[in-house]
């Protein structure tokens, strides 16, 4: 890595979601303007903060780096919006669009793996590389605790207070290597109203009790071509199987994975001085464009091909009024696109493979 220092600054900026707050380290010769910028998303009850020390690595060897609070999330507007997988992409899109970064490499944590991918369909750029750290959406397989939480929907009847002490203790069982501040903060960010509201209704789209509803597979075939993909995790991770690092496989060919061993949900911070080094090489160095495997689909579209192959091909109602709405009014094309009902019509098992997902991502 390259000896400079690094500045971290603060900005707002109102987007159709609300004020949007991010963070944003650049390093003190050039403000990397000589290098493509990395565009940082984090996961569930999380915020850009979680990127505190991977990213002033990344900045330090001359990258522009930006991590914005997700809506719900962190300084971020908590609107009375759908949380779905689709609108924050198309949120996150919007921002993007907003610091005007046409050529940027994009990573992902968690939730944000699978928002990160999703954001490439909304093509707000030019995406030269896509990191996944312990993302989601690769698998089915998730934590009980999330799944329980999804389908009750108690985490939305929770008070302020209760959501506060509870990031406190998850954040205790889950590791991440947070010091008592660290902890502080976060445990206040997801105490202020309205974080209880984002997160219950992302989890009830994005998980049922079979585990995660969206995959890597139900956006693939939407892009012409996919970015060149890194994938890592930790082996201890208590949230998202390890396993699923090797599952991209299957799926995509010529995707680069590493695994680190004594690190669990967040390698960003319990291995960065591995994972910072590795990370930056995968964006330097040349790499082969992935390729899509042969017939390979999402597991549950699998399952339900296997079972109902018109059931399967069909596009369903959206889920609730909070997404229509949002549909209507979003400057995401993903969003306005208007589902059609189920007209009985069937499809051939070879176009199963290259439809669209029932709901946009």
């Amino acid at each position: 890595m390259k000896n400079m220092s690094v500045t971290c600054r603060s900005h707002v900026r109102v987007l159709s979601a609300g004020e949007v707050h991010w963070q944003e380290w650049t390093p003190s010769r050039n403000g990397g303007a000589d290098q493509r910028p990395v565009v940082l998303v984090h996961g569930l009850s999380d915020s850009c903060r979680t990127w505190n020390r991977l990213a002033p690595a990344l900045a330090a060897a001359g990258r522009r780096v930006v991590a914005l609070d997700l809506p719900g999330h962190g300084n971020s507007a908590r609107p009375d919006a759908p949380y779905t997988v689709a609108w924050y992409a198309g949120v996150v899109a919007e921002w993007i669009r907003a610091l005007r970064l046409g050529d940027f490499d994009l990573v992902g944590h968690s939730f944000g793996g699978s928002i990160a991918m999703c954001v490439a369909t909304e093509r707000p750029g030019r995406i030269h590389r896509v990191g996944l750290v312990a993302a989601g959406g690769i698998g089915t397989e998730v934590a009980l605790p999330l799944r329980l939480a999804a389908v009750t929907g108690l985490i939305e009847l929770a008070a302020p207070v209760l959501m506060g002490v509870g990031t406190h203790a998850g954040v205790l069982v889950l590791g991440g290597d947070f010091n008592a501040e660290e902890r502080k903060h976060l445990a206040r960010m997801n105490a202020r109203p309205g974080t209880a509201r984002a997160l219950s209704r992302t989890l009830r789209h994005a998980i049922d009790l079979r585990g995660q509803r969206h995959h890597l597979m139900d956006i693939a075939h939407r892009l012409p071509e996919i970015p060149p993909l890194a994938v890592y995790w930790g082996e201890r991770d208590q949230v998202i199987p390890a396993r699923h690092a090797a599952d991209i496989d299957r799926y995509i060919e010529g995707a680069a994975v590493r695994r680190f061993a004594k690190a669990g949900h967040y390698p960003h911070r319990e291995a960065v001085s591995d994972l910072a080094p590795d990370l930056l090489r995968f964006l330097d160095e040349p790499r082969p464009t992935p390729r899509l495997r042969a017939g390979a689909r999402a597991p549950r579209a699998s399952a339900a091909a296997a079972r109902s192959p018109q059931a399967s091909a069909r596009w369903q109602p959206w889920p609730d009024a909070a997404v229509r709405r949002w549909a209507r009014s979003s400057p995401s094309p993903l969003m306005r696109q208007t589902p059609q009902q189920d007209t009985g019509a069937s499809a051939s098992p070879a176009d199963l493979g290259s439809r669209p997902p029932p709901v946009p991502c």
